[in-house]
């Protein structure tokens, strides 16, 4: 009877867990997806910077450890890192203090009173902090390291915020928050699959997004011969994919101004600059100079067009009207619909505006 008994209870304590498990799960595999989509975007952010902003930056008081939480500053008995990143310790003690470190990253090291002192954690595992004469310690756990480069320093070129510009010797630099590049991303799958627009830009580089195999924007998968890891390169995608969403969900003004200054912005956007350079120099033999593109049409094209003589013509005629054409659709309208070397820039891709301002700064170009 007793062995029945038990076996009933058994029974009901199993179904009972069943069914709480069952009721749960959602919510626990909702808050497993969104805690791995957040570490994503935070490792995506440590590749895209430079290694000087990895790191995190501690108080030692008299009280012990202390970290900035908003207004204030609030004891902390522990932090996470990646390895390979740093701590900045400030000593505002009052006194010379010795830091000791035992654990995986053994160290001691004094620091004076108002002083900082950064500290790289190398290796993965934990590391216990003292300072002599105050309380308390702290527990630094390194977690999955960055391997080399530690970091792809995207910002170099794109800026801390990826809103891109130029550099210094003017070659243009895209903007990673803009429409064209936040539709591009959604039409190849988005947040549904990290093999998407700019999961290839990242790793097969600007070719992908010019056609120019000679871009200033490298490969960077290891596959290609790059130096970043596919883990990296989901990181940054999964990150560059959130500024995209945030575009799509916040899109900006369609209306773009008809002016010249506008439609060089459009120009650095759009990406034109990575055939025909930042100076609209061009590469000769291979992409037009568009620096007199407002007096006169080159005839020097790398693929020769089979209507040639109504491309010219239609020029003469009306050189904001056959930009449009060209820009648009140069296969379909100059060349039969075969390759014409000029990619196409549907209105999904170039808005009517953007494609307005961009013909209005072309046209300035006289040398």
């Amino acid at each position: 009877m007793r062995m029945k008994a038990l076996g009933v209870a058994l029974m009901v304590g199993f179904a009972a867990f069943t069914t709480f498990y069952w009721i749960t799960d959602a919510p626990r595999r909702e808050g497993f997806s969104t805690n791995r989509e957040d570490q994503l975007l935070e490792f995506g952010l440590l590749v895209f910077l430079p290694d000087d902003t990895f790191t995190l930056d501690v108080e030692i008081s008299p009280e012990g450890f202390t970290q900035e939480v908003g207004d204030a500053r609030e004891p902390v008995t522990s932090v996470e890192l990646f390895a390979n990143s740093s701590i900045s310790f400030k000593n505002v003690t009052g006194a010379t203090v010795t830091l000791t470190g035992t654990g995986t990253t053994p160290f001691e090291l004094e620091i004076l009173d108002e002083a900082s002192a950064p500290l790289r954690f190398g290796d993965e595992g934990e590391t216990t902090v003292t300072a002599s004469a105050v309380d308390g310690e702290l527990v630094v756990t390194a977690g999955l390291p960055h391997l080399q480069p530690y970091g792809a320093n995207c910002a170099r070129c794109h800026g801390v915020d990826g809103m891109g510009g130029t550099l210094a010797d003017g070659t243009p630099v895209p903007n990673l928050h803009s429409l064209s590049l936040a539709q591009n991303w959604a039409q190849t799958g988005g947040a549904q699959s990290l093999n998407n627009y700019v999961s290839w830009v990242i790793s097969l580089g600007g070719v992908v997004r010019s056609g120019n195999i000679n871009s200033p924007m490298p490969a960077w998968s290891q596959e290609f011969g790059g130096p970043l890891t596919r883990q990296q390169i989901e990181a940054l995608t999964a990150m560059i994919g959130a500024w995209a969403a945030e575009t799509l969900a916040n899109p900006p003004p369609e209306e773009v101004p008809d002016t010249v200054e506008a439609g060089a912005q459009v120009y650095v956007e759009a990406g034109c600059g990575g055939c025909h350079g930042a100076d609209l120099a061009g590469v000769p033999g291979t992409f037009p100079s568009l620096q007199a593109v407002g007096t006169r049409l080159t005839g020097d094209l790398p693929t020769p067009v089979s209507r040639e003589a109504q491309r010219q013509q239609d020029y003469a005629n009306d050189p904001r009207m056959f930009l449009e054409l060209w820009i648009r659709d140069s296969s379909g309208n100059y060349n039969e619909g075969n390759p014409s070397g000029m990619p196409p820039h549907p209105e999904g891709q170039l808005t009517a505006s953007q494609l307005r301002a961009l013909i209005t700064f072309l046209l300035s170009q006289t040398e």
